[in-house]
């Protein structure tokens, strides 16, 4: 009667399968998120630019001068912190594959 009582380890744990299919699903989320993050670091970029500008150019009376120039200062940085931000994406999915190999 006792043995029947008894829980094997296996029976308390979920399956192994399982559990790797939750590890790959938790991996896939982290590597979306870092490249919606690039995405809202560019376009915060422009934005906080643009908002510099036009506050600029309301109290200087440089008419809409300041604010396009803010949106392009605002576009080149964000494409660079963009093409920076892919490249280290980039060269951690490199290192993973090597890894593997």
């Amino acid at each position: 009667m006792a043995e029947k009582n008894e829980k094997t380890p296996r029976q308390n744990s979920s399956p192994p399968d399982k559990d790797n299919e939750r590890a790959n699903i938790t991996r896939s989320y982290q590597k979306g998120w870092a490249y919606a993050e690039t995405g809202f670091q560019y376009g915060m970029a422009i934005i906080i630019c643009l908002l510099i500008g036009s506050w600029l150019d309301s109290k200087l009376g440089t008419g809409n001068i300041l604010m396009i120039t803010g949106v392009l200062i605002g576009a080149a940085a964000g494409f660079i912190g963009l093409l920076k931000q892919l490249n280290v994406l980039n060269l951690g999915k490199k290192s993973d594959r090597n890894k593997k190999v």
